[in-house]
């Protein structure tokens, strides 16, 4: 379910053709569109681990729930989201970044990744 949150209620409203389409077509204001729909699926899913949390969203082991969840936190703060009122998140995602599989796969070690200054 909370893998699901972020894979069909979060990532797919914040890609770039929605916010293309947002933009262009509709003449909204594209972050302005991502960053409701990042705070309202974040606040969400802080509810719903509450429920469920351990050292990882659900319980001791990572699981497809903290695979959905790091890249979405690097997104919120690509889109200029503070993250830090998320704390059971961030505290999950913390825990992630430890383990070797998520330093990996993390988003700027990627070869396609725009170098940071």
């Amino acid at each position: 379910m909370m893998a699901e949150l972020v894979n069909s209620g979060i990532q797919p409203l914040q890609n770039l053709q929605v916010l293309n389409h947002v933009e262009q077509a509709l003449h909204g204001d594209r972050k302005a569109w991502a960053t409701h729909w990042i705070v309202k699926g974040l606040t969400a899913l802080e509810t719903l681990a509450a429920e469920t949390a351990g050292t990882f969203l659900v319980g001791e082991h990572p699981s497809v729930a903290d695979i959905c969840l790091v890249p979405q936190l690097y997104s919120a703060r690509r889109f200029g989201i503070e993250v830090s009122s998320f704390g059971l998140l961030t505290r999950v995602e913390s825990a992630c970044n430890e383990l070797p599989a998520f330093q990996n796969a993390h988003a700027d070690r990627q070869s396609d990744a725009v170098p940071t200054r």
